[in-house]
């Protein structure tokens, strides 16, 4: 047997000792069982989540499918919405179940479907997720005072919902039934002296921490800002009370600024003293160039 096939065959344990495959072998075998054993136990997390995802939702194959516009075009609506990235499907706006062709099976009252959800009570369901902006719209002029109206499709749409903005929101038919154009103004001024500066310090935050200075300090206070904004601003729908929210958060504002300023200032620290690196080590490259074409040849 050559010197490679005996090394293929043996194992060493110590100086000048070896121990045959055979001896190991049952031993190793075992912990490979195990290993595969604890590998299809394990669950990842979200993986609940992400095999629930990936289950297909009938919902949205059966209506993208139908002729009649009115059933199928809340399916490519949904698809661009926020919801649909987030995991919101259509059962958990109108129950029923998602996991059948059946008609009958799918809109099982039994299984809480509902084909029009109940615009009275149309918040407590958006609650669900969004709890501190129910809490803040229920009291308010359009809530109670309202009876709430409008409700939260009126100003977010029915299924394709985006990423609030108040230029997208604030103005849909029904305000001005009720405001004049220059109280919209207000309320969009308002909001984007509130949320403006926070997307600014993120985007801030984002383009130095691709530098490689930290940037928790001021994300982590980009964050109380606006949690502060939707927990007593959002959908109060009151000027007054948003006047006096905008204008505490403003105090806040030139302090996070400070901490942008100061980690710009170290970013372009950093850059200045990386140029002069490298350009030290052009010039050291070329000393040692003109230092050997100086030397005779050998």
């Amino acid at each position: 047997m050559s010197d490679r096939m005996q090394a293929g065959h043996q194992t060493r344990v110590g100086k000048g000792s070896f121990l045959s495959v055979e001896t190991v072998g049952y031993p190793v075998k075992a912990a490979f069982v195990l290993l595969a054993v604890l590998c299809l136990s394990w669950t990842p997390a979200g993986s609940a989540a992400a095999q629930q995802a990936a289950v297909p939702n009938t919902c949205v194959s059966c209506h993208a499918g139908l002729d009649d516009e009115d059933m199928s075009l809340p399916v490519a609506e949904w698809r661009r919405s926020v919801h649909n990235p987030a995991g919101i499907f259509c059962q958990d706006c109108h129950g029923g179940n998602p996991a059948t062709m059946v008609e009958d099976e799918a809109h099982d009252v039994e299984r809480d479907f509902v084909g029009l959800p109940d615009p009275y009570v149309l918040h407590e369901l958006c609650g669900e997720c969004h709890q501190v902006q129910m809490e803040n719209y229920v009291p308010s002029p359009h809530g109670l005072e309202g009876d709430f109206w409008p409700n939260c499709a009126d100003c977010h749409e029915n299924h394709e919902v985006v990423f609030p903005q108040a230029s997208l929101i604030s103005i849909p038919d029904n305000c001005e039934d009720c405001h004049e154009q220059e109280t919209m103004d207000d309320f969009i001024a308002l909001t984007d002296r509130g949320l403006e500066p926070v997307n600014e310090f993120r985007l801030a935050a984002a383009e130095i921490g691709a530098a490689g200075v930290p940037v928790d300090m001021i994300l982590a206070q980009a964050a109380l800002a606006r949690d502060a904004y939707i927990q007593r601003a959002s959908h109060v729908f009151v000027l007054e009370e948003m006047v006096a929210v905008v204008d505490s958060l403003e105090q806040i504002y030139p302090r996070i600024q400070k901490e942008v300023d100061v980690a710009r200032t170290e970013v372009d620290t950093r850059r200045r003293f990386g140029w002069m690196f490298i350009g030290l080590f052009l010039v050291l490259a070329a000393v040692l160039w003109l230092y050997r074409r100086s030397l005779p040849d050998a």
